[in-house]
């Protein structure tokens, strides 16, 4: 067998696609030799022309040949598919990490060749990584999001953008932030963005297609989804989510050209690929289903897609496919997929639609990855994001949002509430006697006795040894006096930290809305002067201002 040759299309669809792809001839003597390399390739790695017709030792000496070579020769001996992750140092003399997939292909029995497709998840590792370290780590994941992403407030306006958002738009941040999110978008894409921003707020999250207008004029179709931010349930803040669909797009397109080729890459990636026709059958699915979920492909292929889909997202995927059908050309979407082991696992689900010559629909094709991680880090960037990481409470952003939006229900229903402030009186003598890790745990200790007297409210750490609760239903003074009498009284057994027994007392200012009090600044103003009155007159006392 000759040199391998690919037709002008292989190449196409091979070299637009965007993972690294290297084809390797099985020479004697355990030797592989570069047959073809693919442009992500070429521009990840530096490779070129002069490397084609070498050995795998002849490129990379040493330890690093040999090493890469037994993966190659291993894949051959067993004659089975393997992946393995490894590290890679880039062009751009950066190291990286990758996913490596390593396929044989045999003629007459015999192995020939081996392709090996090499997948930068170096994202994936480094947000491993930071989520291990520490809540600062959420911002780099937010960094380094190659989508781009938008924060918005619950008026839709722009409070923040990361370098994707950026580079989409064309502007700086400045430019971009305190900005109608709609602002962005074509007038004719205004109304379908507006809804689904309505929908995202009731908790029913939706991919529409929108075009959007960079600064230099010309339109950008991408997929947008929002996401709320509500971690008791009401919206405070909103993240845009926008993939740029034009690779998508294009591959789109090169699909439509070659059936045939679709089927090569198909069968040589990671996620799983399926066909699904218009009575929801399984017409195809990738050998990558093994890996992911369980299945051989025979066992899939002719099943009814409902009979893989949790029953509760069933009803969404249901909504996407049939706009589909009426002509809309991708949705994603979210969804629980069952393992042949019962198990269910969180996926992502990017689908299009195949159209004839003349636009009837043929089949969809759909590109399922395994998210169930993301989703874990999702809910645990939400939690870091808003809560205290040293007393599990509220922190100081979660608390200042209920309280401007029961701000703006007092202003609207002169509904009474009240603010209360605390703090632990002579709390630096602790820390200069026992030291910082005692007063961490007076800390702990104090936040949970508070959490305890003030139930069915809103309690927060406002930073230091300071605390605040959100008093959302309190009438009277009788009402404040009876609260400050409990987390006082919570307070008369002293706290037990690091083998030292530590008397605690505190000093409480409480605060009540009205009409010169109408603002979160005002409110915790007076609170705070209070607090620091009631301190003058001894420990464990409060004032109340009506």
């Amino acid at each position: 067998m000759g040199r391998i040759q690919l037709s002008l299309m292989e190449r196409v669809l091979a070299d637009g696609f965007g993972e690294m792809l290297f084809i390797m001839k099985v020479g004697r003597d355990g030797e592989f030799i570069y047959e073809w390399i693919n442009r992500k390739a070429r521009e990840e790695l530096g490779f070129g022309d002069e490397h084609i017709g070498k050995t795998i030792r002849e490129v990379f000496s040493g330890d690093v040949g040999g090493q890469l070579a037994k993966r190659y020769i291993e894949v051959v001996q067993r004659g089975e598919q393997a992946v393995y992750e490894d590290e890679y140092t880039a062009s751009d003399g950066e190291g990286r990490y990758s996913e490596v997939m390593l396929t044989p292909l045999s003629e007459k029995g015999e192995i020939r060749y081996v392709i090996a497709l090499v997948k930068d998840i170096t994202g994936r590792k480094q947000n491993e990584l930071m989520l291990e370290e520490s809540t600062s780590r959420f911002r780099a994941l937010f960094e380094n999001n190659g989508d781009a992403v938008l924060e918005l407030d619950p008026r839709g306006e722009i409070t923040g953008a990361n370098p994707a958002a950026l580079r989409l738009f064309g502007v700086s941040g400045e430019a971009l932030y305190g900005r109608p999110f709609s602002s962005l978008v074509s007038e004719q894409a205004r109304s379908l963005m507006g809804a689904a921003f309505s929908l995202a707020a009731a908790g029913n999250l939706q991919d529409v297609r929108i075009d959007v207008q960079p600064e230099d004029g010309r339109p950008v179709g991408c997929l947008l989804k929002f996401t709320p931010v509500a971690p008791a349930g009401k919206p405070i803040s909103y993240y845009a989510n926008l993939k740029d669909m034009r690779e998508l797009d294009k591959l789109a397109h090169l699909y439509l050209e070659s059936q045939n080729q679709f089927e090569i890459i198909a069968e040589n990636v990671s996620d799983v690929i399926v066909t699904i026709d218009g009575s929801w059958r399984l017409l195809y699915a990738s050998p990558s289903i093994k890996a992911q979920y369980g299945y051989d492909p025979a066992d899939v292929v002719g099943k009814e897609t409902g009979d893989l889909v949790h029953p509760d997202d069933f009803p969404n995927l249901i909504k996407g496919y049939e706009e589909i059908l009426e002509g809309r050309h991708v949705f994603q979407i979210r969804l629980r997929v069952l393992c042949r082991n019962g198990s269910w696992i969180w996926s992502e689900l990017n689908a299009s639609a195949v159209r004839g010559t003349h636009g009837e629909f043929q089949h969809m094709v759909v590109v399922v990855r395994d998210i169930s991680r993301q989703k874990a880090d999702e809910e645990r960037l939400e939690r870091y994001a808003y809560h205290d990481p040293l007393t599990g409470l509220p922190n100081r952003r979660l608390f200042l949002n209920r309280l401007e939006d029961r701000i703006a229900e007092y202003k609207k229903t002169g509904k009474r509430f009240a603010v209360a402030l605390m703090d632990l009186d002579r709390f630096k003598v602790v820390n200069d006697t026992w030291g910082h890790s005692v007063g961490d745990e007076v800390i702990r200790a104090f936040s949970h006795r508070i959490e305890s007297a003030a139930d069915h409210v809103l309690a927060a750490r406002f930073g230091g040894d300071e605390f605040v609760i959100l008093i959302t239903d309190c009438m009277t003074y009788e009402e404040a006096e009876t609260l400050a009498g409990r987390v006082i009284g919570a307070l008369r057994e002293p706290i037990v930290a690091g083998g030292h027994v530590v008397p605690v007392s505190t000093s409480i200012g409480i605060a009540f809305a009205g009409p010169r009090r109408q603002s979160t600044d005002a409110l915790l103003k007076h609170a705070d002067r209070a607090m620091y009155d009631a301190k003058k007159k001894g420990p464990n006392r409060y004032r109340i201002v009506e």
